[in-house]
Order: C-alpha cells, then sequence, then structure tokens
C-alpha cells in the first residue's frame, strides 16, 4: 500500500467546509483579484459578498440545506459566483455538461431531485432554456415536476436576487453546514448505461485540494487561467476551489482557443495553467507563438492517462514552465489519486502519474482483493478520507456508501515503479477517453439500441491525433437493409440529439452480427475499424 505523507496540512483548525474557506478567503486576501473575466474584475471580497446573493436568493425561493441546485453553463466568472452561492446556502451543487442534450441533462435533474437550475439563453448553438422548456412540456417529459429555470444572463437573476432572504439568514444557512455533509454531484457515465452521481463531502473537498494545489505550488496572487470546465471535476476543483483556499486569480475561458489564450497570458501574465495535452499541442502549433511574450508561465498540470515524452520536453524547453505536474485521479476519490511532484526527473513526469496525494491510501489488487507483488500489475484502489460518501440512490436521495473493506475500485490497471511511482497501465472497465471526457460504451449502447432500426450494438474506441480516442459504433441493423449508405449516417445524425456531441460515434459500422463468447457477450477485441 502506498500512503502520501508529503505536501501541506489542511488549511487550519476549524476550516472544514467550503462556507468556512470562503470566509478565511475574504478575510485573508480580501483586495486580492479572485475572478477576471472580460471587463469583470472582481476581489476575493467581493467574489464572497456576491455569492452571498446568490445564497440569499436560494434560500428566499425556499431551498433548504441538502436541495440539490444544477449549473448548465460554460466558464464564466457568474458561473464561479454561483457555485460559490450554492455552496454558502448548504445546498448540493449539481455541475451539468454544457454539451449535454436537454433529454440528458434531465434524466440528472430527475434523478437528483434538482429544485433549480442556473443556466444561459445560448451557447455554441445550444439553447439550454430554450430546449428544457420544450422537453419538459412535451409528449416526452420527465414524470416529476419542472425545476424553477434562472438565467445567470437575463433579468430572471435580477428578479431572482431580489427575493433574497437577509444576511443573518444567509450567514446562519453558512455555519450549519457540516464537514461531512454534500457540497456536489457530480454525474459519471455508468458502467450499466445508466450516468451515476458521486456524492462528494465538503471536508474531503477542501482538505484535498488544499494539498493537492499545494503540491503543485499554487499560492496567492498566482494568475490561473481555467480553459477545463467547470462542470468537470478538473475544472471545478483543481481550478475554483484550489484558487478560493490559495488565494489565486481564476481567469476563466468559456471555449479553448489558441490565439485568444495565448492573448490571454500576454495580456495578464498568466503563471497557471493546467489542461489537457490538446490544449498544449494546440499552442506550440500556434504560427505566432514564436513573438508572443509567455515568459509569465510557471506552473502547468497536464491531466491524461498518457503522455509522449516528447510533449513534457515541449513543455519545458518550448512553452517555459518551470514546473509540469501529470495527476492521476478520478471522481469518486474527490478527483484525487496520485501526483508528480516538483523536482521529479522528466523522465518520471512523462513515464508515470507519481506518487498519492497525502492522505490518500492507494493499493494495488488482484480480483480476490489481494495485493499484488513489487512491480506486478493490479486495479488501483483507495480508501481513506477523500472517498465519496456513496453514489446517489435515486428512490431516496441519499447516499449508497462505499464499503470501506472492499475499497473503491477505480477499474483502472496499474504497477509500481522501484520508485514509488504509480504507472497506469491499462483499463478493466469498459471506457472511451475522448479528448478527456469519460464515455462509457454501455450508455451509448443503450442510446443506440432506442433507434427503431438497430437490433444490437457494441461500442469501442478507436484512436485519434487530436482527442485520444473517439468511439466507434458497430451496429445490427432490425428490418432496414445494411446496404443502404443513408442508415448509418441516419443513426449518427439520431443519436446527436439524443447524447452529447463527444458521446456520439465517430463511425457507424453495420454488420450482420456482432461477435459473442459462450456466455453471450460481445467479444469487443474481435471489432476492427
Amino acid at each position: 500500500m502506498q500512503v502520501g505523507t508529503d505536501g501541506p496540512d489542511p488549511v487550519e483548525p476549524g476550516i472544514d467546509t467550503i462556507p468556512q474557506a470562503a470566509a478565511r478567503s475574504r478575510a485573508v486576501f480580501g483586495d486580492l483579484d479572485a475572478l477576471v473575466g472580460g471587463d469583470i474584475r472582481l476581489t476575493f471580497r467581493e467574489y464572497v459578498d456576491r455569492a452571498r446573493r446568490v445564497a440569499g436568493g436560494l434560500l428566499g425561493a425556499g431551498l433548504v440545506k441538502g436541495d440539490r441546485v444544477a449549473v448548465w453553463a460554460p466558464n464564466s466568472v457568474d458561473w464561479a459566483v454561483t457555485a460559490l452561492g450554492v455552496h454558502l446556502s448548504g445546498c448540493v451543487l449539481l455541475p451539468l455538461n454544457t454539451r449535454f442534450t436537454a433529454r440528458e441533462a434531465a434524466q440528472m435533474i430527475v434523478d437528483a431531485d434538482c429544485r433549480l437550475v442556473f443556466t444561459v439563453g445560448e451557447f455554441l448553438g445550444h439553447r439550454y432554456q430554450e430546449s428544457l422548456t420544450a422537453l419538459y412540456a412535451g409528449a416526452e417529459a420527465p414524470a416529476a415536476p419542472a425545476p424553477r429555470i434562472v438565467r445567470l444572463d437575463d433579468t430572471s437573476m435580477r428578479t431572482f436576487l431580489d427575493s433574497a432572504c437577509s444576511a443573518d439568514d444567509v450567514a446562519g444557512a453558512a455555519a450549519a453546514v457540516g464537514p461531512d455533509d454534500i457540497a456536489t454531484m457530480l454525474f459519471t457515465s455508468g458502467t450499466t448505461g445508466r450516468p451515476k452521481g458521486a456524492m462528494l463531502r465538503h471536508r474531503a473537498l477542501l482538505h484535498g485540494y488544499w494539498r493537492w494545489s499545494g503540491l503543485t505550488g499554487l499560492t496567492a496572487g498566482d494568475r490561473f487561467l481555467v480553459s477545463n470546465p467547470f462542470f468537470h471535476a478538473f475544472g471545478l476543483k483543481v481550478g475554483l476551489l484550489s484558487a478560493l483556499v490559495q488565494g489565486a486569480t481564476v481567469h476563466p475561458v468559456p471555449v479553448f482557443d489558441a490565439e485568444v489564450v495565448l492573448d490571454l497570458i500576454e495580456s495578464e501574465r498568466i503563471t497557471y495553467f493546467p489542461g489537457p495535452p490538446t490544449v498544449f499541442q494546440s499552442l506550440m502549433a500556434s504560427p505566432t507563438l514564436a513573438g508572443r511574450d509567455i515568459s509569465s508561465l510557471r506552473t502547468s498540470v497536464v491531466g491524461a492517462t498518457s503522455i509522449r515524452g516528447a510533449l513534457i520536453e515541449d513543455m519545458y524547453d518550448v512553452l517555459g514552465f518551470e514546473r509540469v505536474h501529470v495527476p492521476y485521479g478520478f471522481t469518486e476519490a474527490t478527483g484525487l489519486g496520485t501526483m508528480t511532484r516538483a523536482g521529479d526527473p522528466r523522465a518520471v513526469v512523462a513515464g508515470t502519474a507519481g506518487r498519492p496525494v497525502p492522505g490518500l491510501d492507494m493499493t494495488l489488487e488482484r480480483e480476490d482483493g489481494t495485493p499484488v507483488g513489487p512491480g506486478e500489475e493490479g486495479e488501483i484502489v483507495v480508501r481513506g478520507q477523500y472517498v465519496m460518501a456513496g453514489y446517489l440512490d435515486p428512490a431516496t436521495g441519499r447516499p449508497v456508501p462505499v464499503d470501506p473493506a472492499v475499497g473503491l475500485r477505480s477499474g483502472d490497471l496499474g504497477r509500481w515503479t522501484p520508485d514509488g511511482d504509480l504507472v497506469v497501465s491499462g483499463r478493466i472497465k469498459d471506457l472511451v477517453i475522448v479528448g478527456g471526457f469519460n464515455v462509457y460504451p454501455a450508455e451509448v449502447e443503450a442510446a443506440l439500441c432506442e433507434h427503431p432500426a438497430v437490433a444490437s450494438a457494441a461500442v469501442i474506441g478507436m484512436a485519434d491525433e487530436r482527442l485520444g480516442e473517439v468511439p466507434v459504433a458497430f451496429v445490427v441493423l432490425g428490418d432496414l437493409p445494411g446496404s443502404d449508405p443513408g442508415v448509418a449516417e441516419g443513426i449518427r445524425a439520431w443519436s446527436r440529439e439524443r447524447l452529447a456531441n463527444f458521446k456520439v460515434p465517430r463511425r457507424i459500422v453495420v454488420v450482420d452480427a456482432l461477435p459473442l463468447n459462450a456466455s453471450g457477450k460481445v467479444v469487443k477485441a474481435m471489432l476492427k475499424v
């Protein structure tokens, strides 16, 4: 077993919830910039004060501790303020992927019994309020009542804030939040085809990301560019929560564009910039890079399961980063796991995911739960304070706890190097990672099989130079002839209406039959693109 022991202690005694951390940051970092986006600059004092108004609006709307509140919008200053306001009210934050269709979002809204949704009018051609309202008014409306919708970008937000309760009520709600209360619910694509809500506690999030960010050297005054979406654990926790506790300035970017990001690095003197490998590859491919002053860049965190050594070298030598960290983690462990450390040789940064984060117990186990020997491959299993409270049980609204004796089994395979660094070597679970987003084939297969022409389907990953992997579907048709060239594209078009774009199969391959084993399960190793 490996146990992380280095890194800073938790924030300070008595700071065990996000409301407590927000009050501390307001007092300690008050006049420092907290959020910068476009023409908006908020100090930490202004950030927390605005979030308290949002909390007052939630309480004034009749929401109480433990109620679920969704945010379905792109990265922005308003997103950050609203999310913190949800935490200060004692409600549970439910971030929704901006790429979701209204049908996908509604499934999570219903499962979480979500009372209110903050959103925007339109983003990248997706009309959130319009599509969600139409779904609830249509023939396929969810059985549950429609949530209240508040738009961050129109007068409904002003009306919402006008009904806010008193500052004393907000202070009381914040004080009532306990360390083991649920702060955030992040839905992960389910191996059985239905997304599951991972319920994450205040203390685990706060202590975990205080230590995590401390290991990377994030500090007050750092200028932190966040292009990872806030609806993702990486953008939400590595971005907003780490910056809140350390006093760093967050610059939210709603859509990554290499030239826009390079402009921002120059104009705002960005020092801290995490992201997936594709982001840094795009920066280095920019025709304007040679004429840019990006000398302010100091630290990066590169999230990926596999990183080319040449990319790490270029991040040091071409982009000029002084520190590059590579982490491994998963949502159910509060997004935490392992990370390389400052001073690690470049070969370690490029070839491993580092050592466990302080406070996390990690073992590599065989299928029967026994630990593997030195250098052997086993399933990555974690235990300890960062493990989620459990997956949401929609019937009760409560988490189904993880058995500490069994631990949280990741479905990923790894081995330890002689120096104690983790090498993530593969996956047990059926998973395709598309540009950093997890796609469970079972979910896509279930959606495809709802198509009237599809009798059965199997989805696998296909290598892609830009995104790492993309999903490809093999389908067996019912009555329609597979020779019709329009059938496959028709199925893709149909799936685009029901799945987020990163889940839509890049290709549909029509086959006469899927290869099955003796148990009747699809042998995906026999499916070839």
